[in-house]
């Protein structure tokens, strides 16, 4: 007979104000090129399709701004955010 382990669920952090985005968020990002490019390199440029998981820290009517990772200070519980982004919601 197999033995299955038990995994504990966590309980979530009530103190943590920022809201998980549901499922990815989609949307197209700039491209650029600083060399030459031929006529049919520039035919073929096309926008970025992007996907971010993460949270949200902040949305408005113009954009929304997400992070990826964050650390918690155990000293003063201070939030640190890293892989920020802030995209235009008409590029959504």
């Amino acid at each position: 007979m197999v033995q299955r382990r038990y995994i504990k669920k966590k309980k979530p952090n009530k103190d943590f104000p920022y809201k998980p985005i549901p499922k990815h968020l989609l949307w197209q990002d700039a491209q650029s090129q600083t060399g030459w490019l031929t006529k049919e390199q520039m035919d073929k440029l096309r926008p970025a399709q992007s996907k971010t998981k993460g949270w949200i820290y902040e949305e408005t009517q113009d954009y929304i701004k997400t992070f990826g990772t964050y650390s918690i200070d155990s000293e003063d519980e201070s939030i640190e955010f890293g892989e920020v982004i802030c995209i235009p919601k008409n590029w959504i």
